[in-house]
């Protein structure tokens, strides 16, 4: 079977120059998450960025992220989260508005959505206001095949009580629309800076680590901004318009060299 290939990125948390995240910095964990992607997925489509692009969403962290991203040789998506701001981004990047797109990789239909609700009373959770509900519904009637959804606040609760606190706000209407449209085959985001796999309305949904800082496994109560030094990940899609594929790729191991243990051939 053929497949396409796509690449997620999400809660890049890029800082400005010098600033770093529990003593990690996420410029040099993207640089080595996007060094290792594109030499063993060169042969990917595109790479999509599901929002947090940075962590304070000031002008000069989008700035840091513009070089990096200056010379990656394939089509770049953009979203935003609830560590960004829309104006820097804008100033930077030159791109106004929601940050949504429609994108075809043979007959299926991949939608980034933007989720980021600057005027959130708990000032990260997610929205989607009526004006991207109405673009979600066209966008859903004008894919002609399977459709994948890509964001970054989630719809799925996770067992963390404090993101499950700040998570997509409409997430009910939302799910509505998706179950009605009757062709999404995957749901995707990012956020929650763990690797977890659920489904909602029977979807199946994805949820992929950050390229930086991870959220730790102490489910239940606790604080939203609880943060350990895991290694940092990245999604690799495969789509052949039967089938929806999503690995997980950890960067950064100690010890990744790929041998073969031939003692498996043996009786």
């Amino acid at each position: 079977m053929t497949f396409q290939k796509i690449l997620l990125f999400t809660d890049t948390h890029i800082t400005a120059a010098g600033a770093d995240i529990i003593g990690l910095s996420p410029q040099e964990r993207l640089k080595q998450g996007l060094e290792h992607a594109l030499a063993t997925h060169g042969d990917a489509k595109a790479i999509f960025f599901m929002g947090d692009l940075t962590h304070h969403g000031e002008e000069k962290e989008y700035q840091e992220l513009r070089d990096i991203l200056a010379d990656v040789p394939l089509p770049v998506h953009l979203t935003l989260g609830n560590h960004d701001q829309r104006t820097p981004f804008a100033k930077v990047f030159g791109r106004t508005g929601f940050q949504h797109s429609v994108s075809k990789f043979g007959n299926t239909t991949v939608i980034l959505l933007d989720t980021l609700d600057e005027m959130a009373p708990d000032k990260h959770s997610g929205l989607l206001c009526e004006d991207r509900l109405e673009w979600l519904r066209d966008a859903l009637a004008n894919a002609d095949g399977p459709a994948i959804i890509l964001m970054h606040h989630h719809l799925a609760p996770t067992g963390f009580d404090g993101m499950d606190a700040i998570d997509l706000r409409n997430r009910d209407e939302v799910l509505d629309i998706l179950t009605s449209a009757g062709n999404v085959r995957h749901i995707i985001n990012g956020h929650i800076h763990r690797s977890i796999f659920t489904s909602a309305r029977g979807m199946p949904v994805s949820m992929i680590k950050s390229t930086c800082h991870q959220m730790p496994l102490q489910l239940g109560p606790g604080s939203s901004a609880l943060s350990v030094n895991e290694p940092g990940a990245f999604g690799v899609l495969l789509l052949s318009g039967k089938q929806c594929i999503l690995h997980t790729e950890d960067f950064g191991l100690t010890s990744a060299e790929v041998v073969e243990e031939t003692g498996s051939f043996t009786p």
